[in-house]
């Protein structure tokens, strides 16, 4: 006889992940310094270093071979520095050179900020003070770096950022592209890089709040799928506050949406190996992880100090093996923090959570479930009497974002019996060295078809949210009852009655769409919803960000 599965309540949450999506890492490999900060380049180097960092990129190279030395790994990292009209650029942990301009056709470099690197070995400079974009040829030799003048591309206004992609294609030059966002002029222009000369072929913008139009753009990132760009532009609309997502195609860069934030001023952004975005926030010292579709995921806690640049590398990996050749972005991002004694530059891992487990809608026994990170994801039902597994299902790889697990009647491993089970999620990073996540939730299984049911909140997903977010609550087995589902703010004033009347057992869910009852948008904030069922209260809290 079939037996189905309901999710009844959360027994342990993200506080027992198994990693955390921003997991602090020792800056050099020798794991003596946590972070590159004025007071370590004094001791090290009797020196400052920095006058103010901004952007970071890194020009790095992987070889593998069948015989010692197995693995050869080169990363060389170039920092702009805007208030000291330079460029910092070396191997990363070893020594530094300084490339400010003077001397070469270029001339004297001027508040260079936004950096971009290609998978060619060029390295691109948004040279704000000068107006202009530069092109280098970055030429590496043991543990140094040269940056070698190549082009500039000039007819711009106040440049803030750029950002390289490879149109698809990693190691075909021919369809490479540089974005440039023209912050003086509010567009964002693209140019073709065919044969190494830049030439204009799409811009977008104009002064205005509007699609189509933006208010000081920032910062730039491309998308990325398994390591290759994708037609995905993003930009941080600065006066707006706002998020847009472009995307790049035959007709020019076409508007696909924008999303508002309170995060401030974003002024770096940087995208992932499975092309999930990340914002860096000076002016709220935060830094965020969204999908590809700017759905908010996560956000790091270790309490950054005025973060303004964010930084994904993507190293080409030579596999002599096999002769096989791959861009692949690393595990972990360089953060550019406020340059002072304790703060700098440091490094984070790039790890995956489980967070804002409900039960799945539908008859099936599932779960819903918000991922950090690209990962493969595999939930077992165990008997906690000896951990007999009785059901398994592997989901394969699945992207960030919110999922929808449900187990099918081929996952049945072994007989159930009714009763409490538990309900085990496991997700496995795809970057090496990074520790899985766990979940686990109570399962109540039940004979003939019927799902066993108790009333329980079980909280709202995704959490924070913005525009809406979907409550779920369960209702006891029987013939139902009367309820009532109502938000309020802080004040206990009400905002909205999302539902009431008579209500069948079972799973229940309700959509709230951030509106009160008037159908005026609430601003953001803290809310409480309040369950009323047979003379009981159930009370959960949720955050509206904007």
């Amino acid at each position: 006889m079939k037996r189905i599965a309901i999710i009844t309540s959360i027994l342990f949450a993200a506080g027992t992940a198994g990693a955390d999506t921003f997991r602090p890492t020792p800056y050099f490999a020798d794991g003596r310094v946590d972070a590159l900060t004025r007071d370590v380049t004094n001791a090290q180097l009797d020196r400052d270093l920095f006058g103010q960092p901004w952007a970071t990129v890194v020009v790095g190279n992987i070889d593998v071979y069948a015989t010692f030395p197995y693995l050869e790994a080169r990363y060389f990292q170039v920092v702009s520095d805007p208030a000291w009209n330079r460029l910092l650029c070396g191997e990363t942990g070893r020594g530094v050179v300084a490339v400010d301009g003077r001397g070469t056709e270029f001339g004297p470099l001027r508040a260079p900020r936004g950096l971009a690197a290609g998978s060619d070995g060029r390295v691109y400079v948004a040279d704000t003070g000068n107006n202009r974009v530069l092109v280098f040829r970055a030429v590496t030799e043991f543990d140094r770096i040269a940056l070698v003048p190549v082009a500039e591309i000039t007819d711009l206004h106040a440049p803030y950022d750029v950002a390289w992609s490879d149109g698809g294609t990693p190691f075909v030059p021919g369809d490479d592209r540089l974005y440039v966002a023209n912050t003086g002029r509010n567009e964002i222009r693209r140019y073709d890089l065919g044969d190494g000369t830049p030439r204009l072929a799409a811009a977008m913008g104009a002064l205005g709040s509007g699609d189509g139009h933006f208010a000081g753009p920032l910062a730039l990132a491309v998308g990325h799928r398994e390591g290759a760009g994708t037609a995905d532009v993003y930009v941080a609309d600065a006066h707006n506050r706002r998020l847009v997502h472009l995307r790049d195609g035959e007709a020019g860069l076409g508007w696909v949406a924008a999303r508002s934030h309170d995060l401030g001023t974003v002024t770096s952004l940087a995208t992932d190996h499975w092309g999930a975005v990340y914002a860096a926030a000076p002016e709220t010292r935060r830094l965020v992880k969204c999908t590809a579709d700017l759905e908010p995921v996560a956000e790091d806690k270790s309490g950054l100090a005025r973060p303004r640049g964010v930084h994904v590398p993507f190293v080409t990996v030579t596999d002599h093996r096999d002769g096989t050749t791959n861009r692949a972005g690393q595990g972990r991002a360089l953060v550019v923090e406020q340059w002072d004694g304790n703060h700098g530059l440091r490094m984070v891992e790039l790890g995956v959570e489980l967070l804002d487990a409900v039960p799945a809608a539908g008859s099936e026994a599932g779960v819903a479930f918000t991922l950090t990170d690209c990962a493969r994801v595999v939930a077992e039902i165990v008997d906690p009497n000896g951990g007999r597994v009785v059901a398994r299902h592997d989901a394969g790889l699945l992207p960030a974002g919110r999922q929808r697990l449900v187990f099918a009647p081929g996952d049945d491993l072994d007989g159930w019996d009714a009763g409490r089970y538990r309900l085990r999620l496991r997700a496995e990073s795809t970057y090496e060295g990074i520790a899985p996540a766990r979940l686990e939730l109570a399962a109540d299984l039940a004979p003939g078809g019927v799902p066993a049911a108790r009333l329980a909140l079980l909280g709202n997903a995704p959490n924070p949210f913005n525009p809406e977010t979907s409550i779920s609550f369960t209702i006891p087995d029987g013939p139902g009852g009367e309820h009532a589902l109502r938000i309020y703010d802080t004040r206990g004033r009400l905002v909205r009655s999302l539902g009431s009347g008579h209500v069948g057992p079972g799973l229940q869910q309700a959509v709230w769409d951030g509106r009160d009852d008037g159908g005026r948008a609430a601003g953001s904030g803290v809310y409480f919803y309040r369950l009323e069922y047979a003379g009981r209260s159930l009370t959960g809290k949720m955050v509206l960000v904007k």
